[in-house]
């Protein structure tokens, strides 16, 4: 895997020339590559180059239903934000290990969260350095067995995944814990311990049932442990040629409780997430320019809350929203 961000890409966000970056890049004397008259670079010269003042954050993507994109967009906004800088940690929760398999880490040779709270193992000897500011803590099929582990353990809920990302958090800028579709103490623990609920939603009518019964865990936590967990929907796999994709959105949109709290970014469906993963690759691997890498862009920067993209950008987006509920 090799990510990389453009020099022309990096002029647009700080709003200087072309010829400026390339400029910064030589006085600086930053690693920086060339191929076909483009010049991109990787995390620690885009860390000079923007030096972002990230608000630091834990965010839990999750919903009660499959197969929504958690994973292939836990990847690709995690790559995204350490290109533009951040130190990123990704926390693989799931058993399946889909999001360990897109990094192709070999989560036998490393301890995992369930070996972490049965070993008292410290969770900082769970972490593995995949490339420069992006570590990830992987997961096994043991971690099937973490729900009834908090339950028969009376672990607190509100205390176990916090406490434990808390020694962590002053080392990264974005934690983003990757969730299985389901109701557990894990996932309770998870939702406790984050700043933020990140609910994936495809244009599926079984979906939106999936993201009301989240919710309704959700205020449940709240109220149990007087705690206030932000949820934020993001609409994937919206496709324009369907009928369902816009009635989903004009739902969500429309919708008195998630109108307020959708990004206003969404993900158009494109066979670019699988075939990257499929590759040992990421959409940011390849300097052309797609559809994918700009809606993980556009979601990214929302969701770290960083300078707005240009103008033009915007009214793209913004555009889109709008022709989708027309």
């Amino acid at each position: 895997m090799d990510a990389k961000i453009t020099a022309a890409e990096t002029a647009e966000l700080l709003g200087i020339t072309l010829q400026g970056v390339h400029k910064q890049l030589k006085t600086s004397g930053l690693a920086y590559e060339k191929s076909q008259n483009r010049v991109y670079f990787g995390h620690e010269t885009a860390k000079y180059l923007f030096k972002i003042p990230f608000k630091q954050k834990i965010a839990a993507i999750q919903i009660v239903k499959g197969g929504t994109g958690k994973t292939s967009l836990t990847h690709s906004i995690a790559i995204r934000a350490n290109l533009y800088g951040a130190r990123v940690l990704c926390i693989d929760l799931d058993q399946q290990g889909n999001l360990t398999q897109a990094f192709q880490i070999n989560p036998e040779e490393n301890p995992v969260m369930i070996d972490v709270l049965k070993e008292n193992i410290d969770i900082k000897d769970a972490i593995i350095n995949f490339s420069p500011g992006l570590d990830i803590i992987p997961s096994r099929i043991e971690n099937a067995v973490l729900d009834s582990t908090l339950m028969i353990g009376r672990y607190a809920l509100d205390r176990v995944y916090k406490d434990k990302l808390e020694t962590l958090k002053k080392h990264y800028d974005l934690i983003i814990l990757d969730c299985p579709p389901a109701l557990g103490q894990s996932v309770a623990a998870a939702t406790l311990a984050s700043d933020v609920i990140i609910a994936p939603v495809t244009p599926e009518k079984f979906c939106l049932s999936g993201l009301k019964i989240t919710s309704q865990e959700l205020s449940s936590l709240e109220n149990n442990y007087h705690k206030k967990i932000p949820m934020r929907v993001v609409l994937n796999k919206f496709d324009s040629r369907t009928s369902l994709s816009h009635e989903v959105l004009s739902t969500l949109i429309k919708h008195p409780i998630y109108g307020e709290n959708i990004y206003k970014s969404y993900i158009r469906a494109s066979q670019e997430f699988p075939n990257a993963i499929a590759k040992g690759q990421s959409i940011f691997d390849s300097l052309k320019s797609t559809i994918a890498k700009e809606d993980i862009d556009l979601l990214t920067r929302e969701i770290l809350e960083i300078k707005e993209p240009s103008t033009k950008r915007v009214e793209i987006s913004l555009g889109r929203l709008e022709e989708a509920v027309a």
